[in-house]
């Protein structure tokens, strides 16, 4: 391990009436010893100063040795860290999350706007509950990990203790100056893998082996692990209102009495296709009186100025005459099913009718509408009234061309005001995919076209050892929306030290598999996987054609390497978790390779290959940072792709009769389409 280091600090982002220094002739540093510090909290402290004094105190910790006290004043002959109190020469009001700082020899200031929203108060609760909450405006947080971050050098890679990167210093050398941080998006959300509603979806239909399992304990440990990543991230934002399938419990509320609001599915009756489904059930958007009770219903609730109209989750769309006068079927479209047609007009013409009838009772309504599943695409007769809040939710699968034309579009349509939204991140199946690129450009090019306000992406796995590139640069471009990809990239490579540039190689080569395989091949992918919905699944079951041993043995080679370079133990450690992951991944296509859907392996094979990957699992279950839940759950929805059901013998009847189904229709179109996918 290399010796401590002195590390210089300097601030940035100047502002107020202490000039920049020159970039001729920067100021000279002076030292202060941690040793000789202390943290100044004000006498009426909140949530947020309290957990930032934390937060402080845990980084100076790790990367001084010592235990810097908090203290209600300043100590003579003590350099003080002041949080939560700006210096008297700033008089200047703080804008919404907005953070400042001011570094001098007099001391540090580290002060921002905080606001504790809700049922939450500042007084009441755990500092962490509120500080990490959502809709929490952490202005003194966000200035304090903007010095912890860019001036004593610290990043945090990925959730937990083993995630933040550092290096040991004996001595600060601070720098004078200003700066200020406010985030440019209004939102900044990634939806999190830790939470009781995926878990118990999980746990109830999935039969993940015990010994797969957290206990309690573990899994609320994880949970605040990676609410406290997403807050180092900065992310969080309130936008004032609710949005998300709307209609969820409106057949309870109003099935017996209003039948009518609710669409004409399939079976040509009213109404969800299952009590099981009535959450998902589609309404009748063509219905004058469904706008109205909409609208009666929202501000009767009180709910604010913007009236929630987001369709329902799945698919079995309205059939009524008057819904599909709406739709604009283009010439070879005659013939399509309803669920297969592009039926934006038809919600951007409810959309526009809820907020013409919002605006009678508050001229300064507004409503919010998802575009998603079939009414995704932009409109192709409609426009979006001035006052519609759109979230969009394009396929990660479009092309750089098709993106460009798809927002380009939309923006035509009069989108203003634009959240994006996507199931991006979903598309992890715990292989490596690389496609934190594409992502990351899909996102760059929505927010060139649309300037978004905002973004909400559902979810990220928790499949860290490979996905977390992923997480930590999306995460990154939701922090300061002008940065390139190269420059989050090249950031998180650096956390690997002098292994920096063997880990760049090492997720390059990574990224070739979308952006050569899976994009390069989507018309084969398709043609081989036809009754096979969701591009995940796909992938999950074409991993013997995507990936070959020799991309693990080229990949382990580049770490080997790695591991060879004078690192520091972290980075040691981090680059020795890099090789125990692609261990795993190895593992994982083997048995994804024997079990997929329309395997030809041996029974044999397919056993011994499971078998492998679940004794792995257990020996390194709390070596690795993975969701083992969600993984074991997701690979079990992808006909059992990995072979555990049939390994533990929980496949239940009507998953067997699935798969087999599955089974079945890709053997028929895979056939002529059998090599691999370069």
């Amino acid at each position: 391990m290399k010796s401590p280091a002195v590390f210089l600090l300097t601030a940035i982002l100047p502002w107020g009436s202490l000039p920049a220094p020159a970039a001729s002739a920067p100021a000279a540093p002076f030292p202060v010893n941690p040793s000789d510090c202390v943290i100044v909290v004000p006498p009426r402290t909140s949530a947020i100063t309290d957990y930032a004094v934390q937060e402080l105190q845990l980084h100076l910790k790790l990367i001084g040795g010592v235990d810097v006290p908090a203290v209600a004043e300043a100590t003579p002959g003590k350099f003080a860290f002041v949080v939560g109190t700006p210096p008297p020469t700033d008089t200047k009001p703080l804008g919404a999350e907005e953070a400042r700082w001011e570094i001098s020899p007099r001391g540090v200031w580290l002060y921002g706007k905080d606001l504790v929203r809700g049922k939450k108060s500042a007084k009441g609760g755990a500092a962490l509950d509120a500080a990490l909450a959502s809709d929490t405006e952490a202005g003194t947080l966000f200035a304090v990990y903007e010095f912890i971050e860019n001036n004593l050098g610290v990043r945090w890679i990925e959730p937990g203790a083993a995630g933040i990167t550092y290096r040991p210093l004996t001595t600060l050398a601070l720098v004078a100056g200003r700066g200020t941080y406010a985030p440019q998006l209004v939102q900044r959300h990634m939806r999190v893998a830790y939470k009781d509603t995926l878990r118990e979806r999980a746990l109830a239909d999935s039969h993940i082996p015990a010994d797969l399992q957290f206990s309690e304990a573990e899994f609320a440990q994880r949970l605040r692990d990676e609410l406290i990543w997403r807050r180092r991230m900065r992310m969080g934002g309130d936008v004032g209102f609710t949005y998300g399938h709307a209609f969820r419990q409106w057949w309870a509320k109003y099935g017996q009495t209003h039948p009518e609001y609710f669409a004409v599915g399939k079976n040509g009756k009213r109404g969800p296709e299952s009590t099981k489904m009535a959450d998902r059930v589609k309404m009748c958007v063509s219905n004058p009186e469904l706008v109205k009770q909409v609208v009666k219903d929202h501000f009767a609730a009180n709910r604010g100025l913007v009236v929630n109209a987001c369709e329902n989750d799945s698919r079995n769309f309205c059939r009524c005459p008057q819904c599909m006068a709406l739709d604009v079927r283009l010439p070879g479209e005659e013939n399509l099913n309803v669920d297969d047609l592009v039926l934006t007009d038809r919600y951007v013409h409810f959309t526009n009718a809820v907020l013409r009838e919002a605006k009678k009772v508050n001229p300064a309504a507004k409503t919010v509408f998802y575009a998603y599943s079939r009414y995704n695409y932009p409109p192709r007769r409609e426009r979006l009234d001035d006052d519609v809040i759109i979230f969009l939710l394009p396929n990660l699968a479009m092309s750089q061309a098709e993106l460009t034309d798809y927002f380009a579009a939309w923006k035509q349509a009069n989108a203003r005001e634009c959240f994006l939204r996507p199931n991006d991140l979903c598309q992890d199946t715990g292989l490596p995919l690389g496609f934190e690129q594409h992502m990351f450009e899909k996102y760059k090019l929505a927010d060139r076209f649309l300037s978004l306000r905002g973004t909400d992406y559902d979810t990220d796995w928790g499949f860290w050892p490979t996905a977390g590139i992923t997480n930590y640069i999306m995460a990154r471009g939701f922090y300061r929306p002008d940065r390139s990809f190269e420059d989050w990239n090249t950031e998180y490579c650096a956390t690997y030290g002098e292994a920096k540039t063997d880990v760049a190689a090492y997720y390059a080569y990574w990224r070739q598999i979308w952006n050569q395989r899976i994009m390069g091949n989507l018309g084969r992918i398709n043609a081989m996987t036809e009754g096979l919905k969701l591009l995940r699944n796909k992938v999950a079951n074409l991993a013997d054609l995507i990936y070959a041993e020799h991309d693990f043995d080229q990949t382990n080679a580049l770490l080997q390497t790695a591991l060879k370079r004078n690192l520091t133990a972290g980075e040691r450690s981090r680059v020795a978790t890099l090789l125990l992951a692609n261990q795993h991944n190895r593992l994982t296509y083997r048995a994804t390779a024997a079990n997929r859907v329309a395997s030809t392996a041996s029974e044999s094979a397919r056993k011994a290959t499971t078998q492998a990957l679940y004794d792995f699992r257990r020996q390194h279950r709390l070596d690795l940072n993975i969701h083992w839940e969600l993984l074991t759950y997701l690979e079990n929805a992808y006909g059992d792709n990995a072979g555990f059901e049939r390994l533990l013998g929980t496949e239940s009847k009507k998953m067997r009769e699935l798969r087999l189904a599955d089974d079945a229709q890709v053997k028929a179109t895979r056939t002529a389409n059998e090599k691999p996918l370069r």
